[in-house]
């Protein structure tokens, strides 16, 4: 026959499980509230970002925008005041290329970011036509004023100063195109920062 043994425990060791097994109430109370606070701050912010394309797209027209302004009110000017003429337009010619893919590069990071954040209404922002007219007025003078600039000049460097009387109304009128149609893309630019 087998007897059943009854589990005995010392008073001290059942109080021993009794504290450790459960908590009191008051505790399990504000256990519960961390856990429905943690609950909601995950809820409250699923993903965090290391930055958004709208800053991204701020830093990257600002940074392009204010290169163009510093670079056509400061930089061009003291080079022509300080170096010889040649020297200096070469450098130019140099630092407005540098500037140009830079700027193709920002606008289309402004192009992605209105698209993203205004999707149907795309149209109907300021800020979508900002970006398309700076984008044509820079291709524009990139790709169709400065190779034109740059033929001329080549064709007054190779020949005598006989040509530079003829050709110099040519030259300077495709120059002040491309002046014109830069500060006209850095009006734009402030005008669309202004508006982010």
């Amino acid at each position: 026959m087998t007897t059943k043994r009854k589990k005995t425990t010392t008073p001290s060791l059942e109080r021993h499980i009794n504290t450790h097994n459960s908590t009191p109430k008051k505790y399990k109370k504000k256990f519960s509230l961390f856990k429905n606070v943690k609950k909601q701050t995950r809820q409250a912010h699923p993903r965090r970002e290391i930055i958004s394309i709208h800053q991204l797209s701020k830093i990257a027209m600002t940074f392009w925008i204010g290169g163009s302004c510093m670079v056509g009110s400061v930089i061009l000017p003291l080079l022509f005041k300080t170096i010889d003429q040649v020297t200096a337009s070469h450098l130019v010619g140099q630092i407005l290329n540098i500037l140009a893919y830079i700027g193709i590069i920002c606008l289309a990071i402004a192009l992605i970011e209105v698209i993203i954040n205004h999707k149907l209404a795309l149209l109907k922002t300021k800020r979508f036509w900002y970006i398309i007219a700076m984008d044509l007025m820079l291709i524009i003078d990139y790709f169709a004023i400065f190779p034109t600039i740059y033929r001329i000049r080549q064709g007054i460097a190779q020949v005598a100063h006989q040509i530079i009387a003829v050709q110099s109304n040519v030259f300077d009128f495709w120059h002040s195109l491309s002046s014109i149609l830069f500060i006209i893309i850095c009006a734009l630019g402030i005008l669309y920062l202004i508006e982010m």
